[in-house]
């Protein structure tokens, strides 16, 4: 059970697909305050135009423009998951989010990746600045967009046919390791 949020002031780096698809596969709330379809697909879903309220086992997407309430939510967050991609303003965003949010649990999550190369090369440049920050990525795929377009997690959309699950092999492994950091210590 925790607080979660995804967070970047850099639009445009999926950070609503990875929420919605968390908050299903999580059975969490889903709260937002940047209007989305994700609010159509998701019944757990609620739009907070002005203050979003602090929930537990809630999936916290925050749109990429400053808001002032949403620094109330990341202060109180048990993780923050930071989306970036290998593009020289996302990676700025991201080392001054760090700066400011340095004392919270921070899961940089190098999103839409064409190569490994490309993850490593945003690793060095955010660990250049922070280097013990937690550090994953998802390589170049829709499994995360037409789980969101379909009303489906991810793990519902690649559990649902053989398809699929050849077609979305490696982004669901590459999904599962940022998934398995909050159901681990649940069958335990």
């Amino acid at each position: 059970m925790a607080i979660i949020s995804i967070a970047s002031t850099k639009g445009g780096v999926g950070k609503t697909s990875l929420a919605f698809s968390l908050a299903k596969d999580l059975r969490y709330r889903y709260a937002t305050n940047d209007m989305s379809v994700a609010l159509q697909k998701y019944k757990n879903a609620r739009y907070y135009p002005n203050k979003i309220p602090l929930y537990p086992d809630t999936v916290y997407d925050f749109g990429g423009f400053e808001d002032p309430h949403a620094e109330e939510i990341l202060r109180q967050s048990d993780i923050i998951i930071l989306p970036t991609t290998n593009d020289q303003n996302s990676i700025l965003k991201s080392q001054i989010f760090i700066k400011n949010f340095r004392e919270k649990t921070i899961l940089v999550f190098a999103n839409m990746i064409e190569n490994p190369n490309d993850a490593v090369i945003i690793r060095e440049k955010i660990h250049e600045h922070f280097p013990n920050l937690a550090f994953t990525y998802l390589r170049r795929t829709k499994l995360l967009k037409n789980a969101l377009e379909s009303g489906m997690s991810a793990t519902e959309l690649y559990e649902s046919n053989n398809h699929t699950q050849h077609l979305y092999k490696q982004a669901f492994a590459e999904y599962s390791k940022i998934l398995n950091l909050f159901t681990d210590g649940a069958s335990e």
